[in-house]
Protein backbone atom coordinates (compact mmCIF):
# COMPACT_ATOMS: atom_id res chain seq x y z
CA UNK A 1 0.00 0.00 0.00
CA UNK A 2 1.20 3.81 -0.99
CA UNK A 3 1.45 6.08 1.17
CA UNK A 4 2.04 10.11 0.51
CA UNK A 5 2.46 12.53 3.41
CA UNK A 6 -0.78 14.36 4.79
CA UNK A 7 -0.46 17.78 4.19
CA UNK A 8 -2.91 20.56 4.96
CA UNK A 9 -5.38 20.22 1.84
CA UNK A 10 -5.82 16.42 2.83
CA UNK A 11 -9.39 15.78 4.49
CA UNK A 12 -9.56 13.00 7.43
CA UNK A 13 -12.61 10.65 6.73
CA UNK A 14 -13.74 8.37 9.14
CA UNK A 15 -15.07 5.12 7.67
CA UNK A 16 -17.55 2.94 10.37
CA UNK A 17 -18.75 -0.59 10.15
CA UNK A 18 -20.13 -2.03 13.08
CA UNK A 19 -17.91 -0.88 16.04
CA UNK A 20 -14.86 -0.46 13.35
CA UNK A 21 -13.72 2.89 12.56
CA UNK A 22 -10.71 3.64 9.99
CA UNK A 23 -9.62 7.05 9.25
CA UNK A 24 -8.19 7.90 5.50
CA UNK A 25 -6.10 11.02 4.67
CA UNK A 26 -7.47 11.34 1.48
CA UNK A 27 -7.42 14.47 -1.26
CA UNK A 28 -10.08 16.45 -1.67
CA UNK A 29 -9.79 15.71 -5.99
CA UNK A 30 -9.46 11.93 -4.91
CA UNK A 31 -12.45 9.57 -6.76
CA UNK A 32 -14.44 8.00 -5.05
CA UNK A 33 -13.91 5.14 -6.08
CA UNK A 34 -10.00 5.36 -5.25
CA UNK A 35 -10.97 6.16 -1.92
CA UNK A 36 -12.45 2.94 -1.86
CA UNK A 37 -9.44 1.12 -3.03
CA UNK A 38 -7.18 2.67 -0.58
CA UNK A 39 -10.07 1.98 2.25
CA UNK A 40 -10.05 -2.15 0.76
CA UNK A 41 -6.12 -2.18 0.95
CA UNK A 42 -5.84 -0.83 4.56
CA UNK A 43 -8.72 -3.46 6.26
CA UNK A 44 -6.49 -6.14 4.05
CA UNK A 45 -3.43 -4.77 5.48
CA UNK A 46 -4.27 -5.77 8.61
CA UNK A 47 -5.04 -9.47 7.84
CA UNK A 48 -8.50 -9.07 8.81
CA UNK A 49 -10.58 -11.57 6.19
CA UNK A 50 -14.25 -10.51 7.66
CA UNK A 51 -15.61 -7.24 9.61
CA UNK A 52 -18.42 -8.32 12.19
CA UNK A 53 -19.20 -11.94 9.91
CA UNK A 54 -19.42 -9.91 6.83
CA UNK A 55 -16.42 -11.38 4.25
CA UNK A 56 -14.31 -8.43 2.42
CA UNK A 57 -14.97 -8.14 -1.17
CA UNK A 58 -11.85 -8.62 -3.56
CA UNK A 59 -12.88 -5.78 -5.61
CA UNK A 60 -13.52 -2.54 -4.34
CA UNK A 61 -16.39 -1.64 -6.74
CA UNK A 62 -18.36 -4.48 -3.98
CA UNK A 63 -18.38 -1.65 -1.41
CA UNK A 64 -20.95 0.78 -0.65
CA UNK A 65 -20.58 3.99 0.90
CA UNK A 66 -23.13 6.12 3.18
CA UNK A 67 -23.62 9.62 4.92
CA UNK A 68 -26.03 9.97 7.57
CA UNK A 69 -29.17 11.30 6.97
CA UNK A 70 -28.83 14.06 9.35
CA UNK A 71 -25.50 14.21 10.43
CA UNK A 72 -26.26 15.75 14.00
CA UNK A 73 -28.24 12.57 14.90
CA UNK A 74 -26.28 9.51 13.60
CA UNK A 75 -29.78 7.24 14.68
CA UNK A 76 -31.87 8.14 11.84
CA UNK A 77 -29.90 6.00 9.64
CA UNK A 78 -27.47 6.09 6.28
CA UNK A 79 -28.40 6.99 2.71
CA UNK A 80 -26.43 5.85 -0.23
CA UNK A 81 -23.00 8.30 -1.17
CA UNK A 82 -23.46 7.13 -5.02
CA UNK A 83 -26.44 9.17 -6.81
CA UNK A 84 -27.96 6.86 -9.81
CA UNK A 85 -26.83 8.15 -12.82
CA UNK A 86 -30.39 10.12 -14.75
CA UNK A 87 -30.86 8.72 -18.17
CA UNK A 88 -32.65 12.34 -19.45
CA UNK A 89 -32.39 10.44 -23.23
CA UNK A 90 -36.02 10.36 -23.50
CA UNK A 91 -35.68 6.59 -24.10
CA UNK A 92 -33.21 7.49 -26.78
CA UNK A 93 -30.06 5.47 -27.01
CA UNK A 94 -26.89 6.66 -25.19
CA UNK A 95 -25.38 7.29 -21.95
CA UNK A 96 -26.92 8.19 -19.08
CA UNK A 97 -25.96 11.23 -17.05
CA UNK A 98 -23.58 10.05 -14.21
CA UNK A 99 -23.63 13.12 -11.04
CA UNK A 100 -20.95 14.75 -10.44
CA UNK A 101 -21.55 14.59 -6.98
CA UNK A 102 -20.37 10.66 -7.18
CA UNK A 103 -16.68 11.38 -8.02
CA UNK A 104 -14.67 13.44 -5.58
CA UNK A 105 -15.14 13.91 -2.08
CA UNK A 106 -15.35 17.85 -2.79
CA UNK A 107 -18.18 17.23 -5.24
CA UNK A 108 -20.18 14.83 -2.55
CA UNK A 109 -19.73 17.84 0.16
CA UNK A 110 -17.08 15.48 2.34
CA UNK A 111 -15.56 17.79 4.96
CA UNK A 112 -12.48 17.20 7.38
CA UNK A 113 -13.87 14.67 9.79
CA UNK A 114 -16.85 13.76 8.00
CA UNK A 115 -18.13 9.89 8.71
CA UNK A 116 -19.32 7.44 6.29
CA UNK A 117 -20.54 4.19 7.00
CA UNK A 118 -19.09 1.34 4.65
CA UNK A 119 -20.32 -2.02 3.88
CA UNK A 120 -19.42 -4.99 1.62
CA UNK A 121 -22.13 -5.69 -0.86
CA UNK A 122 -23.06 -9.81 -0.91
CA UNK A 123 -23.36 -10.90 -4.38
CA UNK A 124 -26.32 -13.03 -3.97
CA UNK A 125 -28.55 -10.10 -2.06
CA UNK A 126 -29.77 -7.40 -3.85
CA UNK A 127 -30.49 -3.90 -1.99
CA UNK A 128 -34.10 -4.82 -1.67
CA UNK A 129 -33.64 -7.87 0.54
CA UNK A 130 -31.00 -5.78 2.24
CA UNK A 131 -33.39 -3.28 3.12
CA UNK A 132 -35.96 -5.51 4.29
CA UNK A 133 -33.49 -7.98 6.58
CA UNK A 134 -32.09 -4.64 7.97
CA UNK A 135 -29.08 -5.42 6.82
CA UNK A 136 -28.18 -2.22 4.96
CA UNK A 137 -25.90 -0.65 7.24
CA UNK A 138 -24.18 -2.17 9.94
CA UNK A 139 -23.17 0.77 12.43
CA UNK A 140 -23.01 0.64 16.07
CA UNK A 141 -22.30 4.06 17.59
CA UNK A 142 -21.60 4.41 20.92
CA UNK A 143 -23.91 5.80 23.52
CA UNK A 144 -23.99 7.31 27.15
CA UNK A 145 -26.62 4.87 28.12
CA UNK A 146 -23.76 1.88 27.24
CA UNK A 147 -21.20 3.90 29.45
CA UNK A 148 -23.59 4.25 32.28
CA UNK A 149 -24.78 0.33 32.37
CA UNK A 150 -21.25 -1.13 33.11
Amino acid sequence: MTSEAPNPQHLTLRFRQHKLTILLFVSPQDTIDSIKSKLLETIQSTGVNEINGHRLPTNAEDISLGVPIDKNDISQGWVDLEIPALDDNDGKKGKAKESILNKTPQGAGLKDGSLLAFRFQAADKDDDELIANNERWDVVMPSFEEDEAK
